[in-house]
């Protein structure tokens, strides 16, 4: 696999631990770097994890990443892409016309470590900060309907 691929492997990797749930396994992608959300900047894996555990709902998003421009340098490397982030309703449901959906871009800088790609910097940019604000608020709202469901929901 080439640099390109490896580095786009790590982006969704980004996305497919966070929409799992996997937070902590996330956050290590940073372990190297940092993480730029609203304009605040959070460093290293421990830093990101304080932020990201008390305001996510495990699973209940989906990340959809997506016009990826990459130019790698030797060990150094630069994205930009856009991506669409979708809050799960009550029922689990994603859906893009929901008034929770999230768009931005991504501003990304990576960094080769012992054969390894890993984040420098991540800088997301949001389309509408209200929005990212209302998701939020309807994750945590909802959070305790969506986590307590149950398979009997869907007989």
């Amino acid at each position: 696999m080439n640099d390109r691929d490896l580095i786009l492997n790590l982006m969704a990797t980004y996305c497919h631990l966070y929409d799992g749930g996997k937070l902590e396994e996330w956050a290590e992608l940073f372990r190297h770097g940092s993480y730029t959300f609203l304009d605040k900047t959070f460093m290293g894996t421990d830093e990101i994890l304080k932020w990201i555990v008390p305001t996510s709902v495990r699973g209940g998003t989906r990340h959809v990443n997506f016009n990826h421009a990459v130019v790698v340098e030797g060990d150094l490397a630069r994205s930009r892409s856009d991506y669409a982030t979708v809050a799960r309703d009550v029922a689990g449901s994603l859906k893009f016309d929901n008034p929770e959906t999230v768009w931005g871009c991504y501003e990304d800088e990576f960094h080769k470590i012992d054969g390894q790609w890993w984040f420098k910097t991540r800088l997301a940019h949001v389309d509408d900060e209200a929005a990212v604000n209302r998701v939020w608020d309807f994750m945590r709202k909802n959070a305790a309907v969506f986590l307590a469901r149950s398979e009997e929901l869907y007989k």
